[in-house]
């Protein structure tokens, strides 16, 4: 994929994970990005070659709210 292709996904992503993080976990959009952004997802999702960006905003909550379980972030 071309980086400005990733780069727009990620931009369409990002804001629909973190209202599913506010949501659900009642969180503050503050405390939303900051619980999203300091997390192992995010840290996955910005390396494109692990194809995380081809799940979609709800498959990626799933694995930000299981983050804590082993194994829980594909590799």
């Amino acid at each position: 994929m071309k980086k400005e292709s990733y780069k727009v996904i990620m931009i369409l992503l990002v804001p629909k994970i973190v209202n599913l993080i506010m949501e659900r976990k009642g969180l503050d959009e503050i405390h939303a990005c900051q619980a999203f952004y300091n997390s192992d997802l995010y840290e996955k999702l910005e390396q494109e070659e692990n194809d995380l960006w081809q799940l979609n905003a709800e498959e990626l909550y799933g694995i930000f709210d299981r983050a804590k379980e082993p194994d829980a972030i594909p590799a």
